[in-house]
């Protein structure tokens, strides 16, 4: 008797000590320095990109802005839900401090008359898709994040932005007098009547 209740209590121990392993193992990866960064840029970025596609959808009258901006609908509702995934299976709580910088855009893509939104438009994406492809790579290389399923998403994401941007360039102007105006999303654009912008690039 005395042989079998030590053998259920070795049991019982070896049983505890496994449960306590799995636990452990179950509990969300902690972000390192820069992760949590990354991953609320990113996150916010994504959002604008979305956003500002609703809005040229809605407001543009240009077949091919009409199209651009439904590709990147497209790939970037794509993009967004496949970060959520990861930033949900780790269980960490992203900064929305980064949506605050894109209000401003946001406000004056709504605010663009319809003869100057196109120009509008077409700038903001030039100057959103540079930083992206910007934090994207530094993301893909580990010089901000240390996270592999980040460094991932990041390394995958970087040909379809870099084709957005691209795409951009095919945008030109009937008017050569605006072909090489700066890029300067804060600034307010010049009313173009019933022209196809192409924005500065850098």
């Amino acid at each position: 008797m005395k042989i079998i209740l030590k053998s259920l209590g070795i049991l019982l121990v070896t049983l505890a000590c496994i449960f306590a392993v799995q636990a452990q193992d179950n509990k969300p990866a902690q972000p390192q320095s820069g992760d949590l960064d990354f991953a609320s840029k990113a996150t916010a970025s994504n959002n604008f990109e979305l956003q500002a596609a609703s809005i040229a959808l809605a407001k543009s009258q240009n077949a091919n802005i009409k199209q651009y901006a439904q590709m990147i609908t497209d790939d970037h509702t794509a993009a967004g839900n496949e970060l959520s995934t990861i930033v949900k299976n780790k269980n960490w709580q992203l900064s929305t401090s980064d949506d605050q910088n894109y209000k401003a855009m946001i406000d004056k893509l709504n605010n663009a008359d319809t003869a100057n939104f196109d120009r509008v438009y077409t700038d903001l994406m030039v100057k959103s898709h540079q930083d992206a492809i910007s934090l994207f790579k530094d993301a893909s290389t580990g010089t901000a994040t240390t996270d592999a399923d980040l460094k991932k998403f990041a390394t995958d994401k970087i040909p379809a932005f870099e084709k957005h941007l691209d795409q951009l360039k095919n945008m030109q102007p009937s008017d050569p007098s605006i072909s090489d105006m700066p890029v300067r999303p804060n600034a307010p654009s010049p009313t173009i009547k019933n022209r196809v912008p192409k924005p500065t690039l850098k």
